[in-house]
């Protein structure tokens, strides 16, 4: 109040002493100056209070958004392990079949040289099996890594909204309505 007590003897003795004219703009000036002065004296902890309010809320936004991306980098990089666990299981399947490969070579050569002839059939039935099964095998670790491809276009369809995996998400859609 003492402010603006000084304030109104000074505005009081420039205007006095002509310094100032009232013209127009100049009231329009002081129009708008007392009306911010107002608003800001009237609802000025209302306003900030709102200001308040609506910044907790972006700021819980943000958080819950964070946390978010955080869960799905996560479980992408659950999957990345998987991928590179598949990788190590190809090349330990490899070495396995490089070894088993040059074991059988060194058995046949023994077998050759011992002439013992009549069990190669029976060897070649047992090397057919093991072929057959190490197919099933491989068959197997595909069908396990095309299923993680499907969770991965499922993931970017749905969560991420990417326009191509949403396509693919519908066609698969429609594939399985024909089906049924």
């Amino acid at each position: 109040m003492n402010f603006f007590f000084t304030f109104l003897v000074f505005f009081i003795a420039i205007i006095s002493n002509k310094i100032f004219l009232f013209n127009e703009e100049f009231l329009i000036l002081l129009s708008f100056g007392g009306f911010c002065f107002i608003i800001y004296e009237k609802f000025g902890s209302s306003i900030s209070f709102r200001f308040e309010e609506k910044s907790k809320f972006i700021e819980m936004s943000i958080v819950d958004s964070l946390n978010s991306i955080t869960k799905k980098l996560i479980q992408k990089k659950e999957l990345n392990k998987k991928i590179i666990n598949l990788k190590n299981t190809f090349r330990s399947l490899k070495n396995y079949y490089f070894s088993f490969s040059s074991f059988f070579l060194n058995k046949f050569l023994v077998y050759l040289n011992n002439k013992h002839k009549n069990n190669l059939i029976t060897n070649l039935q047992i090397l057919t099996r093991l072929e057959i099964d190490y197919t099933k095998f491989i068959l197997l670790l595909v069908n396990k890594k095309l299923n993680s491809i499907g969770l991965l276009t499922l993931f970017f369809g749905s969560t991420l909204k990417v326009k191509k995996f949403k396509l693919i998400n519908t066609i698969n859609r429609l594939a399985l309505i024909k089906k049924i």
